[in-house]
């Protein structure tokens, strides 16, 4: 990785953290039970500094499992009841790890510990002040059942008090966006030495709270992954050794295109936004809209005779154009023209509200094989294509699907891509070679050397009808001033999310219409360029 993208966080799935604990407990001999002891002080010391010395008196309850997660738990017990704290334990009995049964040892010269399940246990539970989770930690995939399952409904049951998982909330899959039946429900998640992706999609991130990367001192031993935006994404990368990574506001604000004192407009490219139909101009002005607010310098929208010069709500700088002879959506009889076009701007938006006929099918699908340019296909572009088509184009397409959009591409259900948001995406992106944005909360996107961005900005105010196209000329916009795929999809996605962010905490209402965004954006860049 090259200096910008140490910007980034990197996150590390179950696989990963296993081999970097073998290679500083084996390669470089750091003892597990130091870094038990390192994670357990970083917990401890959270825990007093933000709760502790302003409650004193509050009844902590740590929840040990039989694993080092729960080695972890009892090290945190020792440490804050040597510190003068009202600690105690609930267990699952007789710890099953070396380092975790010492730490358990220990902890018995210190407090007293309750096995669960038993009324006692259940009582403290429910009359703690604070809860700390060290049942399950990472790597854990089964389905929790049975007493541990009982426990941890217990656990939540407790509406009052303070919850904090150690690495992980009990229940939420390390690697994936889903739950293992049941999870501990927390406000705070201290995670060790790198953040676990699965924390950072929904439903995870529902139950992981505010997460904390602390620290302790394993060093990063994870595969290489290729090179980010490589210029050669053929090169395909071991699907094992890619790299998952939180998007940060110093990786994207050094990818935003500088506007430099003698720039003129020609500087920051043409789109062409391929988009509308009779009925859905909308979508083709707010993608085009959204393309110059991004910073391009010209925009011409592309579409049906009806909407020529005549788009709901056009502003006077998008330029419009359209082919002879299409009324109301466009045909396969207009790819020429449109590929003409092309080839005299920067980059092509294709879909927005483009409608689903079977003439347009036709259209949609040419264009993908036969546009050389950089491509963003979105909305009805989506809804005309197949995967074989868009296996066969040459260079690397933007595509930005919805849960039901890459259902339809991929055959896949949409439950099961829900489930599994990031591997499908790391998938599909590398088999299809493209740049995939699934949309949703935490919206993931996957490069074709298997590198997935999760993007952390948004929120529920994008929930809206026309936020989508808002989307499309933000990246479009970006592609036109010369950003690779990538690069203008991690950019457009990330400014998109942030301007639903401060158009919602400048106005104090959490519901807004897509082209509020435009009122957002020059928010989001000011805060972006905060140092």
């Amino acid at each position: 990785m090259d200096s910008q993208d140490r910007k980034l966080i990197r996150l590390a799935d179950a696989r990963s953290m296993r081999e970097m604990d073998r290679h500083a407990i084996e390669d470089l001999g750091i003892s597990g039970a130091v870094l038990m002891e390192n994670a357990a002080r970083s917990v401890a010391d959270w825990l007093e500094e933000n709760k502790l010395k302003q409650q004193p008196e509050a009844k902590v309850v740590v929840c040990c499992g039989k694993g080092n997660n729960g080695g972890d738990g009892f090290a945190i017990a020792r440490l804050l009841a040597n510190r003068g704290y009202n600690i105690s334990v609930v267990d699952a009995g007789k710890a099953g790890k070396k380092d975790a049964l010492q730490n358990q040892l220990l902890w018995e010269q210190f407090g007293v510990s309750a096995s669960f399940p038993d009324a006692n246990a259940t009582r403290m539970i429910v009359e703690a002040d604070v809860l700390i989770d060290a049942i399950f930690g990472v790597g854990m995939e089964q389905p929790i059942e049975g007493a541990y399952k009982e426990w941890i409904e217990i656990f939540n049951s407790n509406n009052n008090a303070l919850k904090i998982a150690v690495d992980i909330p009990s229940g939420v899959s390390t690697d994936e966006s889903r739950i293992l039946g049941v999870a501990a429900r927390c406000q705070h998640t201290i995670t060790f030495q790198a953040g676990k992706p699965g924390c950072f999609q929904h439903p995870g991130a529902q139950y992981s709270g505010k997460v904390l990367i602390c620290d302790i001192s394993i060093p990063e031993h994870l595969p290489e992954s290729v090179s980010i935006d490589q210029d050669e994404p053929e090169r395909q990368a071991d699907i094992h050794s890619a790299g998952t990574y939180l998007l940060t506001k110093e990786f994207i604000r050094d990818l935003i295109p500088e506007r430099l004192p003698d720039s003129h407009k020609g500087n920051f490219g043409h789109l062409i936004t391929v988009c509308g139909s009779a009925g859905m101009g909308g979508a083709a002005n707010l993608a085009s809209m959204a393309a110059l607010k991004s910073g391009a310098g010209l925009v011409t929208a592309c579409v049906p005779n009806e909407l020529l010069d005549r788009l709901p709500g056009q502003a006077p700088e998008i330029m419009t154009v359209t082919p002879h002879n299409a009324p109301e959506y466009f045909t396969e009889e207009h790819a020429d023209f449109v590929e003409q076009l092309a080839e005299a701007r920067d980059a092509v938006v294709l879909g927005c509200g483009l409608g689903v006929h079977s003439q347009t099918t036709g259209f949609v699908q040419q264009l993908t094989k036969q546009l050389e340019g950089p491509l963003l296909i979105d909305a009805d572009g989506l809804n005309n294509l197949d995967e074989e088509t868009l296996k066969e184009r040459h260079g690397t397409a933007v595509i930005t699907p919805h849960p039901r959009e890459l259902s339809r591409l991929s055959g896949q259900s949409v439950s099961e891509i829900q489930e599994n948001r990031i591997s499908t995406v790391r998938r599909l992106s590398q088999e299809w070679n493209v740049v995939l944005l699934l949309k949703g909360a935490l919206t993931v996107i996957g490069s074709p050397d298997a590198n997935i961005f999760i993007n952390p900005t948004g929120n529920s105010a994008l929930s809206t009808a026309g936020s989508g196209d808002v989307l499309s000329g933000f990246i479009g916009g970006f592609l036109a001033q010369g950003l690779s795929p990538l690069y203008a999809t991690l950019t457009g996605t990330y400014l998109h999310g942030l301007a639903a962010e401060c158009f919602v905490q400048q106005t104090g209402s959490n519901y807004m219409v897509a082209s509020d965004l435009f009122e957002g954006l020059p928010l989001a860049r000011n805060a972006i360029k905060i140092h």
